[in-house]
């Protein structure tokens, strides 16, 4: 989706012209909106702005019949900044999403892949990428203009701000294919066909009509253009499909500046077309973005939609609800994602499952490892494919310039979580969590969008059973990871975990097996400690200790093994 808008300044207009102010909280599917001076505002039945009072039951905002800019809130005796219930704007957030049809097919992809892996959790490696979204993609850009208002930019500026390495108009850091190629180690190559203008069948003022259902001319607009590049013949095939044959990316810019109050007409949105644009038995359309060119063009929201469809990656924020968690603040191009011309980073965990990994390696006790900034470079502490922790190295330079701070971040991932769940228990809590070095967690407190105390680094810096925060999985066992120490903040840091050494674990269960066609690489998830590998050389032997364990998963035999962080040295029945 959209990324979201906190506290950001719009123009509305009144249906006699007159212009308003406010400021907004939310994203497509859920928003409020406020005066600068912070009295909340809705729209009345005439569609004139006007001063908002909170229903009794707390679950709606009422326009109470004064227009904003006409009466002085003072005397009405409002409160300020108004909010209906959590449980209300959830339930509100999830009409709006299904009022907008068919769910798009990055969605029904990534819910393919996290299936995919849910059913594989008991598989000793940390989050295989299923979907890597490596090599030469492609997508198409629309681009329309109206006879009412006339594009302003030209096809040549957008093609080189989707295309031009070194790209810097309107001082952004690149183009949007710069930014994949650098955050994906060079293992990404995205580019767009940029396709000339489309002169609209009507005026603006047609697809703007706040009357008409939100998104039905948006999509009607979509066909039209796509419509006369199939009547001149347009070539379509260099474009990227999935296995369905459904080119992933479509980007659709029109001229002007949005006029539409929020969630009306062609407010900036993306969805899916609610039925699919068929080019041939074997080539449709169906997922889209839309947005006006404005006076210029920015990365950040370009790239974080086509962070969507190109790659499936989710949304790290909350849009379920308005005034609750923050996701991952400005840590992930998925969330807030930094400065608008210079977008911060994909965090490590969705690289790592886009196959972008340059170095991943499996953190073991006693070892130091050193990571680099701006190099895709992780260390992996996994519990299954579902649920771990994954490590890097930010630095509040190029593309994370804009980072709230710098050092080792340290991911907790859980695929079955949900980053609209900030309720931080084993049942309820994010998909991808940053450990916030100060314990605070404003993040899920909606305290700040990241600050200069959330990463590792220098004196002091421990992650372990006894810290706070601590490396318990979300269901309160012990994980195992025992970060000692991490050096001083640098472009190059090292991360040392503590010599815990192997200990004795009795009666407890085997859950899984797995071997290679390697006879050196064999893993078991015993109890609650997670996979750990059969140590090569172990004195048992691999194919011994292997043969016994697989046995007492088969008998529902209960083990006694020496393992530590990492591996499992000695088994016994």
């Amino acid at each position: 989706m959209p990324v979201p808008f906190q506290g950001e300044l719009f123009t509305f207009h009144n249906p006699d012209g007159s212009e308003l102010t406010l400021k907004g909280w939310g994203n497509q599917f859920h928003a409020v909106f406020e005066t600068l001076d912070g009295y909340t505002v809705v729209k009345g039945e005439d569609g004139y702005f006007e001063y908002a009072a909170l229903a009794e039951n707390g679950e709606s905002l009422q326009p109470t019949g004064e227009r904003v800019d006409t009466a002085d809130p003072q005397t009405l005796n409002l409160p300020q900044h108004l909010r209906v219930t959590h449980e209300s704007s959830a339930m509100q957030a999830r009409e709006a999403r299904e009022s907008l049809g068919p769910v798009p097919r990055w969605m029904q992809r990534r819910m393919g892949a996290q299936a995919q892996l849910k059913a594989q959790s008991a598989s000793p490696d940390a989050a295989p990428p299923s979907n890597p979204t490596t090599g030469n993609f492609r997508g198409l850009v629309l681009l329309i203009d109206f006879s009412d208002f006339p594009a302003t930019i030209s096809r040549q500026e957008v093609d080189d701000f989707c295309n031009k390495a070194g790209y810097t108009g309107f001082g952004n850091n690149g183009s949007a294919f710069d930014y994949f190629r650098d955050v994906s180690d060079g293992k990404l190559s995205y580019k767009n066909l940029v396709a000339a203008y489309y002169r609209a069948a009507h005026p603006r003022t047609y697809y703007t009509d706040p009357a008409i259902s939100y998104g039905t001319r948006a999509q009607e607009l979509i066909r039209e253009a796509l419509d006369s590049l199939v009547a001149a013949g347009f070539d379509f095939s260099s474009l990227t499909a999935d296995a369905g044959g459904y080119i992933k990316a479509l980007s659709v810019f029109y001229a002007g500046v949005r006029s539409n109050a929020w969630s009306e007409g062609l407010w900036p949105h993306s969805w899916a077309l609610a039925s699919p644009y068929v080019l041939s038995a074997t080539r449709r359309f169906s997922d889209y973005q839309i947005t006006d060119l404005g006076n210029q063009l920015t990365l950040r929201t370009f790239c974080h939609e086509n962070g969507h469809m190109v790659c499936d990656f989710p949304d790290l924020y909350d849009y379920d609800s308005v005034g609750v968690g923050l996701g991952v603040g400005h840590y992930s191009l998925m969330c807030y994602g930094g400065n608008d011309k210079n977008p911060t980073q994909v965090d490590a965990y969705l690289k790592h499952a886009a196959g972008w990994s340059s170095a991943a390696t499996t953190m073991a006790s006693g070892q130091s490892y050193t990571i680099a900034a701006g190099r895709n470079e992780f260390l992996l502490h996994p519990r299954s494919a579902t649920e771990y922790f994954i490590v890097e190295n930010r630095e509040q330079a190029g593309r994370d310039a804009s980072l709230p701070d710098s050092g080792v971040a340290i991911w907790h991932v859980d695929t079955t979580g949900n980053n609209s769940n900030q309720e931080m228990t084993p049942a309820k809590h994010y998909e991808l969590s940053l450990e916030q070095a100060d314990n605070r967690f404003d993040l899920e407190r909606r305290v700040n969008y990241g600050d200069a105390t959330d990463l590792y680094g220098g004196s002091g810096s421990s992650f372990g059973p006894s810290s706070a925060p601590n490396s318990n999985w979300w269901d309160g066992s012990g994980s195992g990871l025992d970060i000692e120490s991490v050096s001083a903040v640098a472009h190059s840091m090292t991360v040392a975990t503590r010599n815990t050494g192997p200990a004795t674990y009795y009666n407890i269960s085997v859950n899984q097996v797995f071997a290679t066609v390697n006879a050196q690489n064999a893993w078991a998830h015993v109890g609650t400690l997670g996979w750990r590998k059969i140590t090569t050389g172990a004195p048992d032997g691999i194919t011994n200790m292997l043969a016994m364990l697989a046995l007492a998963q088969a008998k529902g035999l209960k083990v006694t093994v020496v393992a530590d962080a990492s591996n499992i040295s000695q088994c016994y029945l």
